[in-house]
């Protein structure tokens, strides 16, 4: 595999190998992904954004599938037996932190600053807070408590400019020239699972595959 094997749960910060990695991760199936995340974003819009958590955890398990060797496969997007209610729930919660941090309609400056300089930390906790769902079926509270325990640590500025970085370049991607978010997404996800992967470590080598 041209990503990085895993070396066991660590706390080192490997932004560079994780991008590449996700790269390579997402390389592998990058039709699919593309695909799957244009189907996602049209649901999640048709839906208000109430199922971009089950969403989330559907191209998560695609990500996974690819970094143990499995070929992925559409459906994965909405296999959500045993997650949905926990990964609705968390998307329901970060979808009402992002509207009460962006002043719901408040445009001042400062509610505008706060809100950016807050989306880093949301995007990595994100990052973790699914996959946890999915790879260890914790209920909301725990996985985003573990997310949390993480990223707010001594190295909270490093994590922040790990999802500052994410949120950057898969925004940039829809910005840059629209159907690019369709590549930017679905490789920050990939680079997330990578990460997860080496923070958290991997259970059972087969569970996205139940």
């Amino acid at each position: 595999m041209a990503y990085p094997p895993a070396s066991g749960p660590q706390t080192n910060i490997s932004l560079g190998a994780w991008l590449s990695g996700g790269w390579e991760i997402y390389k592998e199936n990058g039709a699919l992904m593309s695909v799957a995340s244009f189907f996602a974003l049209a649901i999640a819009g048709f839906t208000g954004g109430l199922l971009c958590g089950p969403l989330l955890v559907g191209m998560f398990r695609m990500a996974f599938k690819t970094l143990r060797g499995d070929r992925p496969i559409m459906r994965d997007l909405v296999e959500w037996r045993g997650t949905f209610l926990q990964s609705f729930l968390a998307g329901i919660v970060f979808l009402v932190v992002h509207v009460a941090l962006a002043g719901a309609g408040n445009t001042s400056g400062f509610v505008k600053l706060l809100y950016l300089a807050a989306l880093p930390f949301l995007s990595i906790l994100s990052a973790f807070a699914f996959p946890q769902i999915l790879e260890r079926g914790t209920d909301v509270v725990h996985s985003i408590n573990d997310a949390a325990k993480l990223v707010f640590s001594r190295d909270a500025f490093m994590w922040w400019v790990v999802g500052l970085v994410f949120a950057a370049i898969t925004t940039g991607g829809f910005l840059a020239c629209g159907i690019g978010g369709l590549i930017t997404l679905p490789w920050m996800i990939s680079s997330a699972a990578l990460a997860y992967r080496d923070v958290f470590g991997i259970d059972d080598p087969n569970r996205t595959n139940q």
